[in-house]
């Protein structure tokens, strides 16, 4: 699952004609510890409730107690959650914003809701690439698709299904191995759409040594 998919409705980002006050009482109420602040449609830092609660005068406007900070962490809205957990996880941050193509603000995923999600669907310890397909309905067999992986010397330690708009099935499949490309060969040849590949070695070097620190941020 990418960015722009994990998007929670339930939160807003500060402002920074927001003060101090405002802040801390909003971050209190949602139970959570820091929040974007947006200015002029573009994330300018995190307001961190630790650092305005220190704050002497509530009355001051978050422009004033906040450095913009020209290279905040953000997520792009077509990263994969995976990709996302190693920003959280250098940053200490327990929520991340999300940007469209433009670096305007797009929205707020919340990092329990990431958690969930790997806690579902990653079950193997090591290193591994990650292949998210679309296929129709009629045409979608784990069991076909984990045939034709193993054919190729790998297998399927984790899988995540979700519904597009135009009712196909996107599938996330985590492999055991960081070696993806003969896999997706394969997946292209049987009619599949391979959307994107991620932390494979034969594919994005960003990628593969990314894993870890997610491994070890889930303590998986």
């Amino acid at each position: 699952m990418i960015a722009k998919e994990l998007i929670t409705e339930r939160l807003n980002p500060l402002r920074s004609n927001d003060t101090v006050e405002t802040a801390i009482d909003y971050l209190v109420t949602e139970g959570i510890s820091e929040l974007p602040i947006v200015e002029s449609k573009r994330v300018v830092n995190y307001g961190r409730l630790e650092t305005l609660s220190a704050v002497l005068d509530k009355d001051q406007l978050l422009s004033e107690v906040i450095p913009l900070n020209p290279h905040t962490p953000v997520a792009s809205e077509n990263q994969h959650l995976f990709e996302m957990i190693p920003i959280l996880a250098a940053n200490e941050l327990g929520i991340i914003a999300v940007v469209n193509h433009e670096g305007l603000y797009s929205g707020i995923i919340e990092q329990k809701e990431l958690n969930k999600l790997i806690g579902q669907s990653l079950t193997y310890r090591g290193q591994g690439a990650v292949i998210v397909i679309e296929s129709d309905e009629r045409d979608f067999s784990p069991a076909t698709i984990s045939r034709w992986v193993e054919e190729n010397g790998a297998k399927i330690v984790g899988l995540m299904v979700t519904q597009t708009e135009n009712r196909r099935f996107r599938v996330n499949l985590k492999l055991n191995t960081p070696y993806a490309k003969p896999i997706v060969q394969t997946l292209n040849r049987q009619g599949f759409r391979v959307e994107q590949v991620y932390m494979a070695e034969d594919n994005d070097e960003r990628d593969g040594a990314e894993i870890d620190l997610a491994l070890r941020f889930f303590d998986l």
